[in-house]
């Protein structure tokens, strides 16, 4: 209809991509095979220098300060090509390509969108030079009839601080001081709806996956509240610096002051009958 910027709600990441090929190619809405290929280049290039470089396990051997975000050409039969600017440092490869694409994907036989279920399975991927890689053979079948619904509501209030904890025995000692710190809450009428301690140095970013098996020098101390109640998670954010000079030796800052009081906000996913939503379109 003539827009030069298109503003939508909350859609499918790969939607943003979907959409204007279809427009550009004349592709047709029950051509699932392309609706698919248009599917595979949108998830792609969804996550940026994810394709071309980011969280690459030989991510050493290139520049990612200077790296690049990702293209993707689509022809009107399907194929595309998926490179960057030349300009720019990076790699795409067979590797980058095709990490990002079964990155947050749950069947790749079938990966549910509003327009297609695309088969990843099918795709073929051919290096076809320096920084290039081919793509074809996508297939695809007819959406579900409904819509994936993502809602959010409060839940209360959320706080957490940090605090710099230096050995010997860091783990030990930082464990303790969270201990102390929930403690003294506790003991003048505060018991929080959950509360979290962590010790980020000793393996608690993925627990019980990975520890630490020596005394590190120094760890992170992460203590977390959540409650309904504001105050009770305001009084939470005031413990923190006492345990500088009330606490273990050592403890230091690195700080900012008291920890933000923020708003938490649920996750609620459901589905919803397509037939039941009406697309409107606004031209401003």
């Amino acid at each position: 209809m003539g827009a030069s910027i298109v503003i939508t709600g909350r859609v499918a990441d790969a939607s943003l991509t979907v959409a204007p090929a279809v427009h550009e190619l004349g592709w047709d809405w029950n051509d699932f095979d392309k609706l698919s290929a248009g599917t595979v280049a949108g998830h792609l290039i969804e996550c940026g220098a994810q394709m071309t470089g980011g969280l690459w396990c030989n991510w050493e051997e290139t520049l990612l300060a200077e790296v690049g975000y990702p293209i993707a050409e689509i022809h009107e039969d399907g194929t595309m090509h998926v490179t960057k600017p030349e300009s720019t440092s990076g790699v795409v490869n067979l590797e980058t390509v095709s990490e990002q694409l079964l990155y947050e994907v749950a069947d790749p036989a079938a990966y549910l969108t509003p327009d297609v279920i695309a088969d990843f399975t099918s795709v073929k991927l051919e290096f076809v030079g320096r920084d290039v890689v081919k793509i074809s053979q996508s297939r695809g079948n007819a959406p579900t009839d409904r819509y994936k619904v993502s809602a959010s509501y409060r839940v209360g209030f959320t706080a957490s601080g940090t605090l710099v904890i230096p050995g010997p025995r860091s783990v030990a000692k930082a464990r303790a001081a969270g201990e102390m710190l929930l403690q003294r809450l506790r003991r003048i009428g505060f018991e929080y709806e959950a509360s979290h301690i962590e010790c980020l140095g000793a393996g608690d970013c993925v627990p019980g996956v990975v520890s630490a098996t020596y005394d590190p020098p120094e760890v992170v101390l992460r203590v977390a509240v959540r409650d309904p109640r504001r105050d009770a998670v305001e009084r939470f954010t005031k413990e923190f610096a006492p345990l500088v000079t009330s606490g273990p030796p050592g403890v230091t800052g690195y700080t900012t002051g008291r920890p933000v009081v923020r708003e938490v906000f649920a996750y609620w996913p459901s589905l919803v009958a397509k037939d039941v939503v009406v697309p409107e379109v606004v031209i401003v």
